[in-house]
Order: C-alpha cells, then sequence, then structure tokens
C-alpha cells in the first residue's frame, strides 16, 4: 500500500520535484514551483522540521545550502512506484 503523506500543495509540489531532481537550492525550487523565496524558505523549514527534507550546508552553492528528501520519505516514494 503507498505511503499516505500528509502535505497541503505546497509542500507536495516541493517533495514531488525532489523525488524526481534528487537534490536542488532553496532557489532552484522558487524557480521550478514559481513560490516566492521567503514563502519557499518557510515551506522548506516546515517540511524539515517534519523529517520530509534534509538541508545541508554546502559552500558551494551560491544558496549556501541544498535540499533532499529525507531518506526514510525517498525509500518510501521510491517503494511506492
Amino acid at each position: 500500500m503507498p505511503m499516505q503523506l500528509r502535505l497541503n500543495k505546497k509542500e507536495r509540489m516541493i517533495v514531488d520535484l525532489l523525488k524526481d531532481t534528487g537534490a536542488m537550492t532553496p532557489s532552484q525550487i522558487a524557480v521550478q514551483t514559481l513560490m516566492l523565496p521567503s514563502e519557499t524558505h518557510n515551506t522548506l523549514r516546515r517540511l524539515e522540521k517534519d523529517g520530509y527534507v534534509i538541508i545541508r550546508e554546502t559552500p558551494d552553492s551560491a544558496d549556501g545550502s541544498m535540499v533532499m528528501l529525507s531518506g526514510d520519505i525517498r525509500s518510501a516514494l521510491v517503494g511506492s512506484l
């Protein structure tokens, strides 16, 4: 049975995007989802707090961070395909 995620529309857009791409910067996510940067930031922080995503600091990125799905969420989503 597929995993049921309790996400609002914006959170779901980000999770689906990361499922397809692997990892992205917050700016890339904002561009792809057509969300304002502040809205993207707030949504990413909620997703991180709830354990859906991991935000890693990366000095090589212009944003200074990369966002990826947490291992449990990625496994559940890939396993449900």
